[in-house]
């Protein structure tokens, strides 16, 4: 069975207390330093599976690479190129909070691109893929269950997240308590610099009106400043995605 996080957590914690070798009885000193590392190391990875699994990744989507690629044009290469140098530059991006907003038409390969970056970087990092429905439905819930626990664990979940992928944003219908909601969000990634990536249907000009608040533009200001966009600006691809099997068989 896999240990929780807080076992882990716990285990650490006695290590640091109660935990003395012989040597150390000996020699007056205090070499708990090196396990420690090594537990720190474990809760590393064991928070990263962690995000992985609210990811809610599917089988097929673990084979996504930037290798497998098929870039249709220049511009497409170009993106391929730069999402590739923000992994490699994760390290360094991440402590800035900055991030990328994808946007274009349906089937022109953001969410490809997305679980792309995701892959790359999950192994190493925090990555939390999730969606603007999920995380409002999330507090609905908490608010069914009379307490501000839930609420309180999500902004937790986003400030220990190295990254937030938010898939499909603008595809929901948006109460005014949404709005209110999202914007709460975003102003916390934002104050606490995490590094966000937005992919969108929407065009610029949509986009801006669905982030409008109260008649601001203050959040897509916001997310413009952070974020690098990149326009997906050709048809999709997946008209033709099964063009030989119809071909083929009728």
């Amino acid at each position: 069975m896999v240990e929780s996080v807080q076992d882990i957590a716990k285990r650490m914690e006695n290590i640091r207390k109660n935990q003395t070798t012989q040597r150390d009885l000996k020699t007056g000193t205090n070499n708990y330093m090196a396990e420690t590392v090594d537990w720190d190391e474990e809760i590393r990875k064991q928070e990263t599976k962690e995000y992985q699994r609210l990811s809610n990744i599917l089988e097929e989507e673990k084979q996504i690479t930037f290798k497998k690629a098929d870039c249709k044009n220049d511009t497409e290469k170009k993106h391929k190129k730069s999402f590739e140098n923000f992994c490699r530059n994760f390290e360094e991006i991440k402590e800035i909070g900055l991030g990328i907003f994808m946007y274009g038409e349906c089937g022109t390969g953001k969410s490809y691109y997305s679980v792309c970056i995701m892959n790359e970087l999950n192994k190493e990092y925090k990555v939390y893929r999730t969606s603007l429905f999920d995380l409002l439905e999330e507090i609905r819930q908490t608010y069914k269950k009379y307490t501000d626990a839930t609420d309180e664990y999500l902004f937790k979940r986003l400030k220990k997240s190295d990254l937030v992928i938010f898939d499909d944003l603008g595809n929901e219908m948006i109460t005014d308590w949404g709005k209110e909601k999202m914007f709460l969000i975003f102003e916390f990634l934002y104050k606490n610099r995490v590094s966000f990536i937005i992919n969108t249907n929407l065009d610029n000009k949509q986009f801006q009106e669905f982030l409008r608040i109260n008649g601001s533009p203050k959040l897509f200001d916001r997310i413009r400043e952070r974020c690098k966009s990149y326009k997906f600006d050709w048809d999709s691809r997946r008209k033709d995605l099964h063009k030989a099997d119809f071909e083929r068989l009728f």
